[in-house]
């Protein structure tokens, strides 16, 4: 009984060792395959603003309101009671 039970665990350790080889072959290309798709994804590559300029404000400007923006996270939020049973203290 023993010697079935070495032969099985032998067969099942050695049927893994065979399918790793395939799994990096599986994963070596995934990257390829998942970018691949992921372009296929984009409806018009190269056609819809291929000849346009980027539009926008200028860089000083922007310098200006990014630094707004980001302060109004500096500022702590202030502690409100959702629930008000009318107790004061």
């Amino acid at each position: 009984m023993k010697k079935y039970t070495l032969v099985l665990l032998s067969a099942l350790l050695l049927s893994g060792c065979a399918t790793m080889q395939e799994a990096y072959y599986i994963d070596e290309e995934f990257g390829q395959l998942s970018q691949a798709s992921w372009d296929m994804m984009i409806a018009y590559p190269d056609y819809r603003y291929a000849d346009r300029d980027t539009e926008g404000i200028d860089g000083i400007t922007a310098e200006e309101i990014m630094s707004v923006y980001n302060q109004t996270f500096a500022e702590k939020p202030t502690k409100t009671d959702v629930i008000e049973f009318g107790i004061k203290e």
